[in-house]
Formats: structure tokens, sequence, C-alpha cells
């Protein structure tokens, strides 16, 4: 009868007290923007990483990896990072994708997948997951005339709705390009955000949305959700470390020049 109502205590408990999941580690990295000229630096990025860090449950490119839309660049962009030691996600930016260069949203993400392994999907919206998060990967890239204007189709906002339906009970965490913080740069503005925001606000699941685009830092919350913007590359000058403890994100943005800024 003890051993009972032990028992039913800790099924109690498991039922009333949050779990909280593992700590989750990672590096974001955005706006590459590699070429046959400055490809060193990325090569130079891929030793300093496996160097400096043990602990990193994955890196993300959060687009624009490649300055202009080609094969031959998303080759060598992909040869590199494949000797990261850590898992890498990749998503798409506006300078990745031109299908008049035959560099459509299946071409590269085919290439992806060949070149990192099956674990990376071959979609460009897709999700992954790690321990008791859910990473959502969104794409929001025009390939048939790209621009600095991110644009999230209606059957994209549909998936996004219904992923954040299905994990409902998870945390989630974003990645996109494009941010949905306003910018004065009108010709960077999402299209048509509003619509956007309007599935957001159907869900309490969403932690953080984790982007680039803006070359610049930004960070900021916005109905509940950390919005997070990350400074460009530069030639391997600058990439973030991205912690969640407990439902909280932590971020440092590194400056290879040994400055930090939190």
């Amino acid at each position: 009868m003890k051993n009972l109502l032990v028992f039913c205590f800790i099924i109690i408990i498991e039922l009333f007290i949050p779990v909280y999941a593992k700590d989750i580690k990672f590096i974001q990295v955005t706006d590459v923007h590699l070429t046959q000229h400055n490809s060193d630096s990325l090569r130079n990025f891929v030793q300093d990483i496996n160097t400096k860090y043990d602990d990193i449950d994955f890196i993300i490119f959060t687009g624009d990896n490649i300055d202009k839309a080609n094969e031959s660049d998303l080759s060598l962009f992909l040869n590199i990072i494949k000797n990261l030691k850590f898992k890498c996600y990749i998503l798409v930016g506006n300078h990745d994708l031109y299908k008049n260069h035959k560099m459509t949203h299946d071409k590269y993400m085919q290439m992806v997948r060949k070149t990192l392994g099956p674990y990376h999907s071959s979609k460009p919206n897709y999700i992954f997951k790690k321990d008791n998060f859910v990473f959502i990967v969104m794409n929001g890239v025009k390939e048939v005339i790209p621009g600095p204007n991110g644009y999230y189709k209606e059957n994209e906002l549909v998936w996004l709705d219904r992923m954040l339906s299905k994990y409902s009970n998870k945390k989630v965490v974003i990645f996109q390009h494009f941010p949905l913080l306003d910018t004065a740069t009108k010709s960077h503005s999402l299209y048509k955000k509003e619509q956007y925001l309007e599935v957001l606000k159907k869900h309490n699941n969403v932690i953080a949305i984790i982007s680039g685009h803006y070359h610049h830092n930004r960070e900021e919350f916005c109905d509940n959700i950390y919005n997070v913007v990350t400074k460009n590359f530069a030639d391997n000058r600058y990439y973030k470390l991205i912690e969640i403890r407990d439902g909280f994100v932590y971020t440092q943005l590194i400056d290879n020049n040994d400055e930090r800024y939190d």
C-alpha cells in the first residue's frame, strides 16, 4: 500500500510540474555570401569551430549562403561545411535562388541533402527535433523574381499553422532568412507580414524566431516571442552562439576579433 501511494505521488508530480527539456546549444551563421574568391574565410570558420567547441548540438546557416545563385558556388559552399564535426542545417535566402539560372528550391535542397546526408530534408520548409524542442525552417524566397522582400505564401503559412498545432505541447523555434521585425529600408520588409502574424497569434508555443538578412544585429521581444536578427558572417568575423535553458533564449554575437556582444 505504501509503495502504491509513492507511485501515485510520482505520477501526480509528473502531471502538474513542468518538465524542462535538456539545454540546447547551437551556432547560427547567416549571410555568408560565398563566392569562389572569399571561400577561404568559410574554410577558416570550419577549422575554428571544430577546434573551439565540443558541446554544440547543431549549426544552422540562415540563408544567403552564396552570393549568386549558381550550382558551382553552392557545391563549393556545401563541400566546405560538410567538414564541420556537427550536424548542419541549411535554409535559403534571396541570393540563393534564381529559377532562370536553374537554381530552384528543389534543386538547391536536393544538393544540400545529397552532400550533407539523409538526416537533412530535401524540402525548403521542414522541421527537425532535438529533445523536447521542435525547430521549424521557413522558406519565404521568390525563385522566379528574387528580391529582398520575403514572401511567405499561403500554402507555407497553412503548413506552419499545421505544424504549430501538431507540436502544441513542444517548445518551438522558427528559423527563416527574413525577419519579422520592421526595418527602415522598405525594400527589405516582409510582404503581407500581417498574415504571418495572424498564424502566430493562434499559438503560444513559439519561443523564438531567428533570422538574418539585415546584416546587423538586433533582438527584440514581440508578443512573447524573442526575435533574433544576426549580423552577417563578414568573411569569418561574426556568428551567434545561442543557448536555450529552461525555456529562455540566451545569445552571444561572437566576433572572431575576440569581442563579444551579449
